[in-house]
């Protein structure tokens, strides 16, 4: 009885491989996987650990209370990123394609999601390489001795410039030479947002020497990608515990980092901590751009991806708050050598990177030494982030166009460098640092937040959670968590819903260094948002407009997924082995035997 009812399954199965899809979402062009299973962990870990470890998380601490923002953060972590991240790494290592074609086989009406990914990773990019290019200036600069932000007899300070006195008690005023190198010699800052001034040559040549370095690194397709970032992955790590063991014997460092663990209970209360832990968590594991989601479809079915999840996540989180511990000892140093309170030191965004760590690394022994060590650890870990961005974007267009693109693949990731390479010139004018605000602001912001949701609705509500725990469960040879199946129907939605509404009503006119931008700047902001949100309303305008059928007819096919072309491609290579006469599931964590396929495993996978 049990022997018919599996061979009407194989049968069943076998007719269902007749009619797969010959859409392009089936498409069986050949397509790269990482060479080895431990290349993805360290790619993605080079991905997600970026700038925003060094600077956002440490401040935000700073800003909610030390050691209380730790709460809202790890909790944040476990509801909100770790669910997203496994729900990202699932979407792409079962339907094996980009972010561009992957929702259309979860909801064609939603498909657009997949789209806005790809807007916001390409608005993305065009500001996340100027923080590159500023990292690539100072590497430079830091072979002059001394090192030019220690000097105000420079061509570009001011007689504001002053040097604080150590052994003076006096309350000096006026502005560093570190702020003055960054404002003045970088930057050459116009001082209003109306005023954009020429093109800085010397900062773009270096985004050109930028874009070149990214090209390079992920030319060759993935496989050369893993081998890339085995370096620029791990060598920030090398450069962070040297740092911290240096930054500890400093006087002043205790007192640093006692300020950083420091848990203000009363922090707690405050729900913009709890709103910016949110966001910080999407921001710092990539959520939302569909970074992780494309990595992880290169991976061969029958990896684990669920563990993977967890250990990327935690790890990622790990360095942030080890990041704090290396940053705060230095600001301890620091405040300790100005007589000043560490508060006083604490400069949010670029600022914590580019004026207080040049002056804190100044005051060192082997200060040039020091300097070039930290600039060049900013570089790795900006380029992995930023060639990671390009490899969706170039992911997403060879899987809408794999038979036009893909042995296109070297010249469409040098045209799609080019083209950021030319929008990236907006950022390095004089008025540059004002356009790289609205784009950090604006490009990962309620744009990016929305993103997230809608993809964390499509999955759970509208193609299934039961159904996508089976897929994850047929590859895998394993039952999807229950506490995963829970945190993605209903907890994570539900968390992402309230910092949405949370950003909205405190929403504030857009500003840098105090000045207020002019209309249009919020405007363009806006603008960009609108972009994301309207991939997927246009999106699902045109599926609406070519479908067939009365607006109820066209709505319900749009609603559910198309015929499972992966699951039915699966099934047929089972049944193949099975008539074959192979003894083993062609999954390694799958089914052991055939004659055990009846089992609860079995059950929950088909």
């Amino acid at each position: 009885m049990a022997e018919n009812s599996f061979n009407g399954k194989v049968d069943e199965a076998r007719d269902d491989s007749q009619n797969l899809s010959e859409e392009p979402t089936s498409d069986n062009t050949e397509r790269q996987s990482w060479g080895k299973a431990i290349d993805f962990v360290i790619t993605v870990l080079g991905l997600v650990v970026g700038f925003g470890n060094l600077w956002r998380f440490p401040y935000l601490c700073y800003q909610h209370g030390g050691g209380a923002f730790l709460v809202p953060y790890f909790l944040a972590l476990l509801f909100i990123g770790l669910p997203i991240m496994g729900l990202e790494f699932c979407i792409g290592q079962y339907f094996q394609r980009g972010a561009s074609i992957s929702f259309y086989n979860i909801c064609p009406l939603l498909s657009g999601v997949g789209y806005s990914m790809l807007t916001l990773c390409f608005l993305a990019s065009i500001y996340y390489i100027i923080i590159l290019v500023w990292a690539l200036f100072y590497f430079f600069a830091s072979f002059a001795s001394p090192l030019p932000w220690t000097t105000c007899n420079n061509d570009w300070n001011t007689v504001n410039c002053f040097i604080r006195n150590i052994s003076s008690d006096a309350n000096d005023t006026g502005v560093s030479p570190s702020e003055e190198f960054y404002n003045r010699r970088v930057l050459d800052m116009s001082g209003d947002p109306n005023i954009a001034g020429p093109v800085k040559w010397e900062l773009a040549l270096l985004l050109l020497f930028a874009w070149l370095l990214v090209y390079f690194c992920i030319f060759k397709g993935i496989r050369w990608t893993g081998k890339v970032v085995y370096f620029t992955a791990t060598f920030p790590y090398l450069v962070l515990f040297i740092l911290l063991i240096r930054g500890l014997t400093l006087p002043g460092a205790l007192q640093g980092v006692l300020y950083y663990v420091n848990v203000d209970g009363s922090k707690l209360r405050d729900l913009n901590a709890w709103r910016d832990a949110g966001t910080q968590i999407f921001y710092t594991l990539g959520a939302g751009f569909g970074t992780t989601l494309t990595m992880a479809s290169y991976n061969k079915r029958g990896k684990n991806v669920l563990k993977d999840a967890i250990i990327i996540a935690v790890c990622n989180s790990l360095t942030s708050f080890f990041s704090g511990f290396v940053i705060f000892s230095m600001l301890g140093f620091m405040a300790y050598q100005q007589r000043a309170p560490i508060s006083s030191v604490v400069t949010q965004g670029p600022g914590l990177i580019f004026i207080v760590y040049p002056a804190g690394l100044a005051t060192l022994p082997g200060a040039n030494f020091w300097a070039l060590l930290f600039f060049f650890m900013l570089i790795t870990i900006g380029i992995d982030t930023a060639f990671g961005i390009v490899e969706v974007m170039a992911t997403g267009l060879m899987d809408m166009w794999p038979k036009v693109l893909r042995e296109r693949e070297m010249w469409l990731k040098l045209a799609i460098c080019m083209v950021e390479l030319l929008l990236g010139l907006t950022c390095i004018t004089r008025g540059g640092i004002y356009v790289f605000q609205m784009f950090n602001l604006y490009s990962a912001g309620s744009a990016l937040v929305v993103s997230v949701f809608l993809e964390i609705v499509t999955v759970s509500w509208f193609y299934g959670v039961d159904r996508f725990s089976r897929n994850i469960g047929y590859v895998t040879g394993k039952k999807v968590w229950i506490v995963w199946r829970i945190c993605w129907l209903l907890i994570s939605p539900g968390l992402t819903l309230v910092i949405l509404i949370f950003g909205i009503l405190n929403y504030a006119p857009l500003k840098y260094d105090g000045k207020p931008y002019p209309w249009w700047g919020d405007f363009v902001g806006w603008l960009m948002v609108a972009l994301s949100l309207l991939c997927i309303v246009v999106r699902a305008i045109y599926l609406l407009f070519i479908t067939k059928g009365s607006i109820t007819e066209r709505f319900t096919k749009l609603l559910v997924p198309p015929e499972d072309a992966t699951e039915l491609q699966m099934k047929r290579e089972l049944y193949g082995s099975l008539a074959g006469g192979e003894k083993k599931a062609p999954y390694p964590n799958g089914y052991q035997k055939w004659g055990q396929l009846s089992g609860p495993v079995y059950e929950s996978a088909i």
